[in-house]
C-alpha cells in the first residue's frame, strides 16, 4: 500500500527541532523542549497550526539541499521575476568553555538573481494550535505574547510588511531571526552571518571527528546528523523521532506520538554512536538508561519521556485536521503502559562496550555490576509472563519469540 510522504528538511540544535518543506515554510516546530506544544505545526492542521513562510509573488519552483556535512538548510526559489536564497539553521558552537545552543531560528534571505517580490508570514500558536498569539509591534521586532514565553522576531524587513502580509521587492540580504523567552540583545546581521560561520564549523568538525567508512558514506554522514540532533543533551534521551501522529499508512487510525525514548532503541542507538565513535553522546544516553534503572520500579517502561517522566498520557486533540487529513492527532503515547518484556535483554546486551572496549574508563563505571544485577533479577521475573511483544498489541497478550531471544540474550 502507498504510504503518505513528505518532502521536508530538519533543523536542530540538540533543544528542538524544526521541519521546514520546500515552500520554505516551517511546518513543525515545537519549542521550548521537544515533547512541548507545536509553535507552528501547518504539518497536522494547515489552518490552525501557525505558519512561517517566505513565498514569492509569482509562480515558483523550488530546489533544496543542506550545507554539506552540516544541519544547516538551504531551500532556493525560482520565479519568473528572479530567484532567492532561504539558509534556515539553528544556532550551535563552542562558546565560554561549553556549547551555546539557544532557542533561537535564524533564516537568512538572499537575492540570487533579478528582482522577486516575497511576502513573510510569522503566525506562531501555543497549546496544539488552540490559541493565536498576539503580535505586539517593535521598532525592529513584533513580540508574539500569550504563551508561556514570549516569543520575538527580530528583523531587517519593514516591520509593517511583517503585520500586514505585505510583498515586497527583495534586493538585499534580510535576516529573520526567531527567539523564545529571551531576545536577541545584539546587532542583527552581523551576529547572524558569524552565528552561521560557527554553526558551519561545529557541524563541520563533528563529522570530521566520526568514523565513517567510505561505503555509501554521503547517507551515513546525513544518518549521523540526523541522530545526533534527536538527543535532547541536557538529559542524554535520544527520542524515537521530533513528531506525533504521522499516519502509518493512510486512514490507518496508526497516528502515534513518537517524540519519546523507547528502551527497546537503546541498543541500536548505542551501536550507532559507537560505530561512528562519538562516545560523548553514548555517555549522556547510558546516564540517561542509568537514571531510569535506578528509579527502584519493579519493572521497565517500554518508553519514557526525555526528562525520564514515566506518565504519558495518550489524548487526542479533535480541534486538528491530522496529517493530510489523517486523524486522530495524538499527544502522549498509551504504550507506556504496555507489558513488553524484551526490553530488559536490549538494555542488558546495550551495557557490553562498558566491559570491551578499552576506551571507556572502567573504574568510572562502578555501578556497572548493580545495573547488571537489577536487569537480571527483572529478567527472571519476567521470563515466563505474557506480554504485548514488540508489535505493542493494545488488546491482547501472548508468549512472544523475540522476547524470549533477548531475554536469552
Amino acid at each position: 500500500m502507498e504510504r503518505h510522504t513528505y518532502q521536508t528538511g530538519l533543523i536542530g540544535n540538540c533543544a528542538f527541532l524544526a521541519h521546514i518543506n520546500k515552500d520554505t515554510n516551517i511546518d513543525w516546530l515545537c519549542w521550548p523542549r521537544m515533547d512541548s506544544s507545536f509553535v507552528f505545526g501547518g504539518l497536522l492542521d494547515k489552518k490552525k497550526g501557525g505558519s512561517f513562510s517566505i513565498l514569492p509573488e509569482a509562480d515558483y519552483s523550488s530546489h533544496q539541499y543542506y550545507l554539506e556535512n552540516t544541519n544547516i538548510l538551504c531551500t532556493e526559489i525560482t520565479t519568473t521575476e528572479g530567484s532567492y536564497r532561504v539558509t534556515d539553521f539553528a544556532p550551535r558552537f563552542l562558546q565560554f568553555e561549553r556549547f551555546f545552543k539557544p532557542l533561537m531560528l535564524i533564516r537568512k534571505i538572499e537575492p540570487l538573481e533579478g528582482s522577486p517580490r516575497i511576502r513573510v508570514k510569522c503566525e506562531p500558536t501555543c497549546d496544539y494550535g488552540a490559541s493565536k498569539l498576539r503580535p505586539m509591534r517593535g521598532s525592529s521586532h513584533i513580540e508574539f505574547t500569550g504563551c508561556e514565553e514570549n516569543i520575538r522576531l527580530t528583523t531587517n524587513i519593514a516591520v509593517s510588511y511583517l503585520i500586514d502580509k505585505e510583498f515586497f521587492v527583495l534586493n538585499d540580504t534580510r535576516y529573520l531571526i526567531l527567539t523564545y523567552g529571551h531576545p536577541l540583545e545584539a546587532p542583527l546581521a552581523s551576529t547572524a552571518e558569524r552565528f552561521l560561520r560557527e554553526t558551519v564549523s561545529y557541524w563541520r568538525t563533528w563529522i570530521k571527528h566520526s568514523s565513517i567508512a567510505n561505503y555509501f558514506q554521503p547517507y551515513v554522514i546525513r544518518s549521523a546528523l540526523a541522530l545526533k540532533i534527536h538527543q535532547y543533551e541536557d538529559t542524554g534521551a535520544i527520542i524515537a523521532a521530533s513528531t506525533t501522529s504521522l499516519p502509518e499508512f493512510p486512514e490507518s487510525g496508526r497516528n502515534w506520538d513518537y517524540r519519546y525514548c523507547w528502551m527497546r532503541d537503546t541498543y541500536y542507538i548505542i551501536t550507532a554512536l559507537n560505530h561512528i565513535g562519538h562516545f560523548e553522546e553514548m555517555e549522556r544516553y547510558f546516564g540517561y538508561i542509568t537514571d531510569i534503572s535506578f528509579s527502584g520500579d519493579f519493572r521497565y517502561q517500554p518508553l519514557y519521556g526525555i526528562t525520564g517522566q514515566k506518565t504519558l498520557s495518550e489524548t487526542i486533540l479533535p480541534h486538528l485536521d491530522g496529517y493530510l487529513g489523517n486523524k486522530p492527532v495524538r499527544v502522549g503515547n498509551q504504550a507506556f503502559e504496555h507489558i513488553q518484556n524484551d526490553i530488559y535483554g536490549q538494555v542488558l546486551i546495550s551495557m557490553l562496550p562498558l566491559y570491551t572496549d578499552h576506551r571507556f574508563i572502567f573504574s568510572e563505571r562502578k555501578d556497572s555490576d548493580r545495573w547488571i544485577e537489577l536487569l537480571l533479577k527483572k529478567i527472571e521475573k519476567t521470563i515466563d509472563e505474557k506480554d504485548a511483544g514488540i508489535w505493542e498489541f493494545r488488546n491482547m497478550a501472548n508468549v512472544h519469540c523475540y522476547t524470549n531471544l533477548f531475554q536469552w540474550a
